[in-house]
């Protein structure tokens, strides 16, 4: 659990990406297989590829003049929650939410189709989560009524909360439960990262109609964290099984939440109205419906809110914050706790697999001109997984860039030894991105000029799927990436360890494996002791930072843009009335919002 006391004063909270706990990549795959791999990679796209951006938070109509604390010069317009407290206002009832979204998912089922942040602004209305974070990053029941470790063992028992109705009228109990928990371990993908922290037999149990036992390998103290996400999505076992028989199933989902979907054009629109058999009842859902609308270029999307044709966008573009913070009709909610852009190294393959190129490439990079060009002061710099704010950051940790200098030796040494990999005393490399983009072409052609007096650069552009897949299986040399911000680091071990390091697909992108950086991940994840985490965080920073295998540029700066009509952004309440974590990565409820009528 995560409490106040973890994290220094920051200016807005912290949250994850996607997440999917655990995993061996140590897996042989059909052509079939394979291509539903390509598929489920899609939803890595928005948290993986770096494509710039960022949210803050912005309840009023003018922001203050704070200044982000941490590295870099990037000044961030924050706002007080005070002016709006203050006033005393009825929530209207009625009228339709328009939202954008920047791309959108291969499905809303959250068994089988991986979600990344447009996934989950869709189908956080649909589905209620096991759990959730209040707003000081501690984890809450939700559709669980509680969470008991057993005693003298690994495992979980996890209550539900009775009368829990799915949209098609059946009530939701254990067998749903352990339904979904099976369609995972299906996935050829969430499989993958799954079932490794499990054993091979009876890892879920049905103790009663309304209480399951997860049992686990290894000893977990934050094991509710990892039902935050799509994991603790519970779509009905019906449902579950008729989308693996059809899958085209995966664009009409039945969950349980204050919301069900009235009709989906997939990369177009996703319409969802008011439940109004919802558990908790509708005293509190004010809006009718929510629209979705699929919005690209999400600078566009930034002027159409502005205009008023948009109520609410979600972005982590510069050019669109840069949009919305001068927008006259506009407030923003910035998050730069949420995730980190970062370049990384294919550790498997040369010429990366020599710490002297990894090392070259890192004196060569001019971060200065990276958060100057490319984020434009919608973000400072960063040293590593952790924004500074943050409890978990080593200080001591300072990514090294802005050397050039140190760079030539040591490719000249690199160059002796392997001339194979080398054309006219310069390191043969690759630069992949995704595209097209207007803003990683522009990151392409300025890390190459950083680089030119020492590599030959060669660049590809490929679609995002393309671009992911061939991550994933270790077919590339340099990407650019956007990753980690975890609300609690736990679930920052599946992109760390040496299980999703292995294998014709890992999830640890970089293929590190050290094995006593695993011994810290699961030390922290087996204790409750703040210190003790935060200690085996530091020294785990330490560790990826002497393999040269990341380059930390710039902190994500996620933010949420909105129209002055649109009411209680941070206002979404939990089943006991509590505050939720507020923009989580993007990540957006809505369901207490309303739509004012001036």
């Amino acid at each position: 659990m995560w409490r106040e006391s973890h994290r220094k004063p920051m200016l807005e909270p912290v949250g994850p990406s996607f997440h999917i706990p655990g995993g061996n990549m140590s897996y042989r795959m059909s052509r079939k297989a394979l291509a539903k791999l390509l598929a489920s990679l899609l939803a890595f796209t928005l948290i993986a590829a770096a494509c710039g951006g960022g949210d803050s938070d912005t309840a009023v109509d003018e922001p203050t003049d704070s200044v982000a604390e941490g590295d870099g010069d990037a000044v961030v317009p924050t706002v007080s929650l005070a002016e709006e407290e203050e006033v005393e206002e009825t929530p209207v009832v009625g009228g339709t939410l328009r939202v954008a979204t920047e791309a959108d998912g291969d499905g809303l089922n959250p068994v089988s189709n991986n979600f990344a942040v447009s996934a989950y602004l869709m189908a956080n209305p649909i589905f209620d989560p096991l759990f959730a974070y209040d707003e000081n990053g501690e984890w809450i029941p939700y559709l669980a009524e509680s969470a008991t470790p057993v005693e003298g063992t690994n495992s979980w028992q996890i209550k539900l909360r009775e009368g829990v109705l799915f949209h098609d009228g059946s009530t939701m109990d254990a067998d749903d439960v352990i339904a979904a928990f099976e369609g995972t371990l299906a996935d050829p993908l969430i499989s993958l990262a799954v079932a490794p922290s499990y054993p091979a037999e009876n890892r879920i149990e049905k103790i009663d109609d309304l209480t399951v036992q997860y049992n686990l390998i290894r000893q977990s103290a934050h094991f509710p964290v990892n039902l935050t996400s799509q994991l603790g999505m519970i779509p009905s076992a019906e449902f579950i099984a008729a989308a693996a028989a059809d899958p085209a199933l995966n664009q009409a989902p039945i969950g349980q939440g204050p919301f069900k979907l009235a009709s989906r054009t997939q990369d177009d629109k996703t319409l969802v109205e008011r439940f109004d058999d919802y558990w908790q009842g509708t005293d509190m859902i004010y809006l009718d419906a929510i629209e979705f609308s699929v919005v690209t270029d999400t600078a566009l999307a930034a002027e159409r809110v502005n205009a008023g044709d948009l109520d609410l966008v979600i972005t982590s573009n510069p050019d669109a914050i840069l949009t919305l913070r001068s927008a006259e009709n506009v407030n923003t909610i910035e998050n730069l706790l949420s995730g980190e852009n970062d370049i990384m190294m294919n550790t498997r393959a040369a010429p990366f697999d020599d710490i002297r190129a990894r090392q070259a490439l890192t004196y060569a990079t001019d971060r200065d001109a990276y958060a100057s060009l490319i984020a434009q002061g919608t973000s400072p710099l960063a040293d590593s997984m952790f924004h500074p704010d943050l409890i978990w950051n080593n200080p001591d940790v300072v990514q090294e860039s802005n050397q050039p200098e140190k760079a030539g030796p040591l490719v000249e040494a690199y160059c002796a030894d392997f001339p194979e990999n080398c054309t006219d005393g310069k390191i043969d490399m690759e630069l992949q991105y995704s595209g097209p983009s207007v803003v990683q072409t522009r990151i392409a052609d300025l890390l190459t000029q950083n680089w030119e007096d020492f590599f030959n650069v060669t660049e590809q552009e490929l679609l995002q799927d393309s671009h992911i897949l061939e991550v994933a299986i270790g077919q590339y040399d340099v990407v650019t990436w956007r990753q980690f911000g975890a609300v609690d680091p736990d679930n920052e071990v599946v992109w760390l360890e040496c299980a999703t390091a292995e294998g014709a697909i890992a999830l640890n992108w970089v293929r590190v494996c050290d094995e006593d950086r695993d011994a810290l991940l699961y030390a922290q994840r087996a204790t409750t002791d703040l210190d003790e985490r935060v200690a085996a965080w530091r020294e785990i920073q330490a560790s990826i930072n002497a393999t040269y295998s990341y380059i930390f540029t710039t902190h994500a700066n996620w933010t949420v843009g909105y129209g002055p009509q649109v009411r209680n952004v941070c206002g979404q309440q939990g089943p006991a009335g509590e505050t939720l974590f507020c923009n989580n990565q993007g990540r957006q409820y809505f369901h207490n919002i309303w739509l004012s009528e001036g």
